[in-house]
């Protein structure tokens, strides 16, 4: 018998194998990378001839190993838009150790979540709703009213919104922490191509202002548009009168070409599996339409969630609309815009800021009004089922209120004398966790976390809607698992384990939230968790690093009473008169 029949070394592990299977493929990822971006031309995109040419090439190898359309599409598209980390000075597979020695070692960028653990005092105006405000300057664009919204989020969504309208012809400029909107033309639909960013609400807002009149227009988005799944607006729309195409061959994402017919119906159904963001804009837009609009929205699941988000600036800015049941009738005619309208703060953000006297005990102190959204009231009483006590004060107003808007808001407080060791979120009512946006599956989760963390009793049962491999994801890169119970335990990592791993990238701003919110019950040795890309906060707040990094009492900026003094405008003046040098003198 041969040598190689009597090896009796032990085979590694099938899931060894995969492992370095995948480092492979991250490998050449990287090395395709990098030569894509040796391919760009000289404003720095891919010729569209070339990609075209790479597509292609791409689907003929895809189509002998497998039949699955998200392999030939959205994989595709996922290889074209990724981003890596720039490269260090010194090759990743150096111990760590090695590498600290090293003076000269340019590491991969990350934040290490450390804040004193010392009771919260918190106290801001809190930034405004992210949707209402972009829904609030679309009104002022497409009436071409002046308006002012403070203070704001000023993410990348808002951002992207205010490019969009001004390429449309609005007037909108970003001052510090708001957008400004000055009196200009009412907008029209040129035939544009424009750039909604990476926000499907930004992309549903301008879909329902062309919809009301013949127009063309071509809609392009980041990636997870590109990779969005818009086959079922594109079946809705010819009830409109319109026709949506996509660009790339058997993609249901951006980009895509619309055409408009401008004759609309006089009521129309909306389907069950259409998005609720697109009604919104449909609403919004319906009182600049030539006819009237009836939107029947009994079929859809979340005509509660529309109509609460939709309703409230309707009636805020004049529209003339009526509510039977569930369907609504809008009429054309013009708006009567407040010139600081009232928006209810950002939940999304706020829900975390008033949790943090949960984890650390103290107070949160948030100037606003809290939105009467089905998802809202299911975050309130998720903070105040786990002890948190919350409560909403009206604040006193300074001046009379204004009809239609510039009323005085009021104050969320949220205080706690101990800090949570005792997260059951099993024990509590199914339909609140149920009411829950999915996109808001971090909150839960982090608050459970820190029980566990705390030697707490903590369980989390299945999140409807929500993604569980995120959620194990982040249990692990904070030393946690979920048992078969749904019990939380800590794993066998040490601290020390723990804080020389790698990176934690969050999939959402929500999620860098969770974490950020998790590493104020860490171990008091410790030295926090490392998130490794705090810049996808600016898909949600900005800001929220210099307020984290400042706690336990950050000093939020508060409006300065009064007007600021405004600077001269400058004046340019054109004229044909030429400048002449005086003759030099003979010598």
């Amino acid at each position: 018998m041969t040598e190689q029949a009597h090896d009796t070394r032990p085979r590694r592990p099938l899931r060894e194998v995969v492992g370095d299977i995948d480092r492979d493929i991250l490998r050449l990822l990287l090395r395709r990378h990098n030569l894509l971006a040796r391919m760009h031309n000289s404003k720095g995109f891919l010729d569209p001839a070339e990609e075209k040419a790479l597509r292609e090439s791409w689907e003929a190898a895809v189509s002998r190993v497998s039949r699955d359309a998200r392999l030939s599409g959205r994989f595709f598209s996922l290889m074209q838009e990724v981003e890596f980390l720039p490269r260090p000075n010194i090759s990743q597979d150096r111990e760590a150790g090695e590498a600290g020695q090293d003076a000269g070692t340019e590491r991969r960028p990350a934040f290490n979540l450390a804040p004193p653990l010392r009771p919260v005092r918190l106290s801001m105006p809190a930034p405004l709703a992210c949707r209402a405000t972009r829904a609030w300057l679309m009104l002022a664009a497409a009436s071409g009213r002046p308006l002012r919204i403070e203070p704001g989020l000023m993410n990348d969504p808002i951002v992207d919104c205010v490019k969009a309208l001004n390429q449309l012809g609005a007037a909108l400029t970003r001052e510090e922490d708001g957008v400004t909107a000055r009196e200009a033309a009412p907008l029209g639909a040129p035939d544009k191509v424009l750039h909604v960013g990476d926000s499907a609400w930004n992309f549903f807002l301008l879909l329902g202002h062309y919809l009301g009149r013949p127009s063309r227009a071509k809609f392009t988005g980041e990636t997870s548009l590109k990779l969005a799944d818009f086959s079922a607006v594109r079946h809705f729309l010819p009830q409109m009168g319109a026709r949506l195409v996509h660009v790339v061959p058997k993609s249901d994402g951006l980009p895509a070409r619309l055409e408009c017919s401008g004759i609309l119906p006089d009521a129309v159904t909306l389907p069950a599996d259409v998005p609720a963001e697109l009604a919104e804009g449909i609403l919004l837009a319906a009182p600049f339409y030539e006819r009237a609009l009836t939107l029947d929205l009994a079929a859809h699941p979340q005509q509660n969630l529309i109509l609460a988000r939709v309703l409230p600036i309707m009636r805020a800015s004049g529209a003339d609309f009526s509510l039977t049941e569930s369907r609504v009738r809008v009429a054309p005619g013009p708006l009567r815009l407040p010139a600081r309208p009232q928006l209810p703060l950002e939940p999304e953000l706020a829900v975390f800021l008033l949790a943090l006297p949960l984890v650390l005990s103290g107070e949160t102190r948030l100037d606003g009004d809290w939105p009467q959204w089905p998802g809202a009231r299911s975050a309130w009483e998720l903070l105040r089922a786990l002890g948190l006590d919350l409560r909403l004060d009206s604040r006193p107003d300074p001046h009379p209120a204004q009809p239609g808007g510039d009323r005085p808001g009021g104050v969320v407080r949220a205080n706690a004398d101990a800090t949570l060791k005792r997260a059951c979120l099993a024990d509590l009512p199914a339909e609140l966790l149920a009411e829950l946006p999915p996109d808001w599956a971090p909150l839960p989760v982090a608050l459970a976390a820190c029980a566990a963390l705390r030697g707490g009793e903590a369980n989390l049962p299945e999140l409807p809607g929500a993604d569980m491999s995120e959620v194990t994801s982040f249990l692990h890169a904070v030393g946690l698992e979920r048992n078969a119970e749904g019990r939380l335990c800590k794993t066998e990592q040490t601290t020390s384990q723990l804080n020389a791993a790698s990176a934690w990238n969050a999939p959402s701003p929500v999620w860098a939230l969770a974490l950020a919110l998790t590493a104020c019950a860490r171990d008091a040795r410790g030295q926090g968790f490392r998130l490794g890309n705090p810049g996808v906060m600016t898909g949600l707040y900005p800001a929220f690093w210099a307020l984290y990094n400042a706690l336990p009492e950050p000093a939020a900026k508060r409006p300065v009473s009064g007007e600021a003094p405004t600077a001269p405008a400058r004046r340019r003046i054109i004229t044909s008169a030429v400048a002449v040098p005086p003759e030099l003198p003979e010598e």
